[in-house]
């Protein structure tokens, strides 16, 4: 088996890496926001919520939270009258990988919003400002750019959590080199393995890249 073979059959799994990365990526930001929301209600019930949900969503391992959401949360939804038997793995995964992270993604945002100058407030207070208004023009960009370096190392933490999806049974990159090295009966395992290394190694480099530049235009703001 060459190397043009491997790849090739790899590359078949490259759609759903991408786009269950993105997808879930995008959703735990939205619930990183949501955390750091919360967190500056100095709402006592709020925070207590908050710290339940970061507690668990750190301290479960992805493969864990992917089959809790794979295999129970149908069974959770069956209670209030949803079936979400033949809803599509892709859900489950998107939401078990976002959820898991989520905690992350808060703690991320909350500590660059801490890290952006408070009394910017008083000044923007001063000159009429709604609170609304200061977070959305002042505050938030400042937080953004200030988290950026972490969301970066967030993001290629989802891409190698994103390998994990194979176990619900989810056509990535991952999943087609093990079927590919079982087909082999392990002949070509060691190449195989490599070969996705490399394609992981690659979407780094593209991903970091993108990220660069997201950096530079911070510098330019």
């Amino acid at each position: 088996m060459n190397i043009s073979a491997i790849i090739q059959v790899l590359v078949e799994g490259l759609p759903s890496t991408i786009f269950i990365l993105i997808t879930s990526f995008l959703l735990s930001t939205l619930i990183g926001l949501f955390i750091l929301w919360l967190t500056i209600q100095d709402d006592k019930i709020a925070n207590r919520l908050v710290h339940i949900y970061t507690a668990f969503s750190r301290g479960t391992p992805p493969l864990l939270m992917l089959l809790l959401s794979y295999y129970e949360l149908p069974k959770l939804l069956q209670l209030i009258g949803i079936n979400a038997n033949d809803w599509n793995k892709y859900i489950f995964a998107i939401f078990g990988l976002a959820f898991g992270f989520g905690g992350y993604m808060g703690e991320i945002f909350r500590s660059g919003y801490q890290s952006v100058d408070q009394s910017q407030f008083d000044a923007a207070y001063s000159v009429g400002m709604q609170k609304k208004q200061i977070l959305r023009e002042i505050i938030f960009p400042q937080m953004f750019h200030l988290s950026l370096p972490n969301i970066e190392n967030m993001f290629l933490g989802f891409l190698k959590a994103s390998s994990l999806v194979y176990v619900i049974g989810i056509d990535d990159m991952y999943r087609k080199a093990t079927i590919l090295a079982n087909a082999s009966q392990g002949v070509f395992q060691l190449q195989i393995f490599i070969v996705l290394a490399v394609m992981y190694w690659l979407i780094t480099i593209l991903f970091s890249y993108l990220f660069s530049h997201l950096h530079f235009g911070k510098y330019r703001v």
